[in-house]
């Protein structure tokens, strides 16, 4: 198993969110997501699968949309399997 992650940057308009996310994410919270990224850069790449579906940063590629970011980094996790797929998207 090749643990080695490659962060890449993808164009916003290419990245999809999981359309069953369970996770709510409130305007507050990605308010304090914006003033992270603003004060200290975008540090925490979303984890997309394949056809860059985010499987894990919902809250972050909406802080990125409303800062008006063009792209964001990413690392591709298209070796998971359907279900850790669902797994992964009921917590993100």
């Amino acid at each position: 198993m090749n643990n080695n992650l490659i962060i890449e940057y993808v164009s916003l308009d290419a990245i999809k969110p999981y359309e069953r996310n369970a996770k709510l994410h409130p305007q507050e919270q990605i308010e304090q997501i914006k003033k992270s990224i603003t004060d200290l850069g975008f540090n925490d790449p979303i984890a997309v699968w394949k056809n860059n579906e985010v499987i894990e940063g919902h809250g972050r590629l909406i802080a990125a949309k409303e800062l008006g970011l063009e792209e964001v980094p990413v690392i591709r996790l298209d070796n998971l399997t359907d279900e850790q797929l669902r797994a992964g998207s009921d917590c993100s």
